[in-house]
């Protein structure tokens, strides 16, 4: 079940009014999701928006991933009554939602999950949804301090695997559209749409990823495949961690869950699963209380081995996007960034 179909780019443009004028229309037509600021707590995050006054253009990154679109926290999966397998009642919640302002690295992040969703067993309460969402991304011209994306090869700009990308030109947005079903976007709007800049395209990719990468993704992922990191800098990371899982739940990629029957006070009888994370020892704690991981050092070392490692391995992309959202996250004062350097430089 695939839930993304590539298309050769077309280019097109949009001014700030036709965008604003786009963004109504797809209000008034579909569930339109786009960063909203908090004015007391001084955050923004993806919400459902009625009007294109309530979204937030100027934000580095949102606090929390859009990946809870797709893959909630706390997901109903099916009730049922009694053990008989015929009185299972699916849920499916899935609505047509166009996501809009969404950055380069949270769309990679979404594309590494879709790809971990249809490997073997597609899990369609994932891709049920997928399949009905839009991104129209924005690409970031300049990055903040705790992104890396240049880095992890996963922005700011996209050459591929978005619906509608946007790019910031002065007044206007040149416009790429790079999937079906953006270009179904497109050609329902067309008339807000004008013909494409005249800019050159490339020279605007190169300006927003003028920021030189701060670490060698490939020296990363071959120290740690090859074991040359010092247990002294796991030890260290292990002695900060407080296993709270925070870094994990603000993450764009991590897909961990667990499941479980309950029954309500209603007295309905549901199977659902809620977002776990492989900090926490009850996710790796075998029947009879055996645990193969025995130390917050070796927790610590599987997450940067799977993020660096494995993902690249099985999805051919870094497990990590470079939004930085764990290191802003994290109580025990771990930086992401700055260990990952330490493993460039081990060996």
């Amino acid at each position: 079940m695939s839930v993304t179909s590539k298309i050769e780019i077309k280019n097109a443009s949009l001014t700030k009014d036709t965008l604003s004028r786009l963004l109504k229309q797809l209000c008034k037509e579909k569930k339109l999701i786009a960063p909203v600021r908090n004015a007391d707590l001084d955050d923004v995050n993806f919400l459902p928006v009625t009007d294109p006054a309530q979204i937030c253009c100027d934000y580095d990154n949102t606090t929390t991933s859009p990946k809870e679109f797709f893959f909630p926290q706390y997901e109903c999966m099916f009730t049922f009554s009694g053990a008989s397998h015929d009185s299972i009642e699916t849920t499916n919640d899935g609505e047509e939602i166009v996501l809009f302002g969404v950055r380069a690295c949270d769309v990679k992040g979404i594309e590494l999950l879709d790809k971990f969703y249809e490997r073997n067993f597609e899990d369609n309460y994932y891709l049920s949804k997928r399949q009905k969402s839009v991104f129209i991304s924005v690409a970031c011209s300049d990055l903040n301090d705790q992104c890396f994306c240049t880095s992890t090869e996963t922005g700011p700009v996209l050459q591929e695997g978005f619906d509608i990308q946007l790019l910031s030109s002065d007044d206007d947005y040149a416009v790429q559209i790079g999937s079906e079903k953006g270009l179904q976007l497109f050609e329902k709007h067309k008339d807000l749409f004008g013909p494409p800049l005249d800019v050159d395209i490339n020279k605007l990719l190169a300006q927003a990823r003028k920021q030189k990468p701060k670490f060698n993704l490939q020296k990363v992922y071959e120290n740690l495949k090859q074991q040359n990191v010092d247990e002294d800098l796991w030890d260290d990371i292990g002695d900060r961690c407080q296993s709270c899982g925070l870094c994990l739940f603000v993450c764009p990629t991590c897909s961990c869950y667990s499941v479980k029957d309950q029954t309500t006070p209603s007295g309905e009888n549901r199977r659902s699963r809620q977002w776990d994370a492989c900090y926490f020892s009850s996710i790796t704690r075998m029947a009879g209380g055996n645990n193969p991981v025995r130390t917050s050092a070796e927790m610590v070392k599987r997450k940067y081995q799977h993020k660096l490692v494995q993902q690249i391995d099985e999805f051919g992309t870094s497990g990590c996007v470079g939004c930085g959202r764990c290191t802003l996250a994290c109580v025990g004062n771990v930086n992401w960034l700055d260990n990952i350097i330490k493993i460039e430089r081990a060996g």
